[in-house]
């Protein structure tokens, strides 16, 4: 196996929620040694409140594979003190709690530079550090709320009170931006030696994603209207409903080549061409009509058998896949050795992603499970903060490592 790019650097992360995890995640799958500070006192939204099962948790096991866990109570000073030692020690510390948490704890960037100039620190924020809402707190889909896009995804003509989103884009979003972010200031302290923070915003990472939206409005005037699943550039475009339950394929056309191709395939199944449909002008104003014709041809087939012919012919269609159509039927994933097994200390073997992006001299790999509340606690007091076996069972008896 050649060797990760970040192989050698420490991050000290120190998170909640998914967008900091994803950043450490991350970083840690492509050589970086992570270790998360949590404690027993209770378990993260992600571990859960019952310890007996904070080593079991789905989301828990993908976000954390491959890094190391030391709990340390936060609320005394000696805890504060240990975990400052440990940022002395690292090169990276991603942090995403509220506003004033680590300031408290003094590892906010002034306090951190103090302690170890040559730290990065990234802040991975719903809304940003500065700007009269920075302080409020946010989770994925409440940013996806505030940047537009749940009004963007909903239905034509539908109230907004509907509109309830289903993703957290956005911390993920976040996370990996985060991520990249921390390589180009790594890239910058090699050339100068000096560490520097990072302000990351979730909100402007997934606004960045709707610049036709913005122009509409500042170009053009008009306020954008949610669109559901239609296009103003292609007919028909959407999800259509195929044999089986709950069975959908995506077919978008776009160009009148395109269309003559595909009616070719219709009207050789007995399904007439319809005169309403000749221009693309014509498609989009009778959308819902065209659809129906559309659904009359793909109600009759399998999701797959659409996709293949449509793509046969050169036309967009793609099967709008569940989870068992990844593993099972859709060849794409198991050729390219996206999905990994892991055998998880409690919750047993699980299948997990595996690295979307390959370098060809420095990939990435998943390194490992999750770990286990506090697996690591002895060894990074040991190894990182030269606390002897006696110093260690003192500090735990005084519920500093706990």
């Amino acid at each position: 196996m050649k060797q990760l790019p970040l192989e050698g650097i420490r991050v000290l992360e120190l998170t909640t929620g998914a967008a900091g995890p994803t950043c450490a995640r991350v970083l840690g799958e492509f050589g970086a040694e992570v270790i998360r500070i949590e404690t027993r006192l209770r378990g993260d939204g992600h571990r859960g409140e019952d310890p007996e099962k904070w080593n079991q948790k789905p989301d828990f096991v993908k976000l954390h594979r491959g890094k190391k866990s030391f709990t340390v109570n936060m609320k005394t000073e000696k805890g504060r003190e240990l975990v400052k030692e440990l940022a002395k020690k690292c090169d990276v510390l991603v942090e995403n709690y509220g506003l004033g948490v680590v300031e408290k704890w003094g590892l906010d960037y002034p306090q951190l530079k103090e302690l170890n100039p040559s730290c990065i620190l990234v802040r991975v924020k719903g809304l940003g550090c500065t700007g009269p809402h920075a302080a409020d707190l946010t989770w994925g889909p409440n940013v996806g709320n505030v940047m537009g896009s749940t009004y963007l995804w909903n239905y034509p003509g539908a109230s907004t009170a509907t509109a309830e989103p289903r993703t957290q884009h956005p911390d993920f979003m976040g996370g990996v931006t985060g991520a990249f972010s921390v390589v180009l200031a790594l890239i910058h302290r090699k050339k100068t030696g000096r560490g520097q923070w990072i302000d990351n915003a979730q909100l402007e990472i997934g606004a960045s994603l709707l610049g036709p939206r913005y122009l509409e409005y500042s170009v053009n005037g008009r306020d954008p209207q949610s669109q559901g699943n239609r296009s103003l550039v292609a007919a028909p475009y959407g999800a259509y409903r195929c044999k089986g339950d709950d069975r959908w394929c995506v077919i978008a056309v776009y160009t009148q080549d395109e269309w003559e191709r595909f009616c070719s395939v219709l009207e050789k199944s007995g399904l007439d061409r319809n005169g309403k449909f000749a221009t693309h002008l014509e498609r989009v104003r009778h959308r819902e009509e065209l659809d129906r014709w559309v659904e009359a041809w793909t109600g009759q087939r399998d999701a797959y058998e659409v996709m293949e012919t449509l793509q046969g012919i050169d036309v967009c269609a793609a099967v709008v896949q569940d989870v068992e159509d990844q593993f099972k039927r859709d060849p794409q994933y198991a050729a390219r050795g996206f999905l990994v097994k892991l055998k998880e200390p409690e919750a047993g073997e699980v299948v997990t992603e595996g690295i979307p992006v390959r370098l060809s001299e420095t990939p990435g790999r998943v390194r490992g499970p999750a770990p286990l509340m506090g697996e690591h606690t002895h060894e990074i007091a040991r190894e990182l903060l030269d606390l002897s076996d006696e110093q260690i069972k003192a500090l735990e008896e005084e519920g500093v490592l706990t």
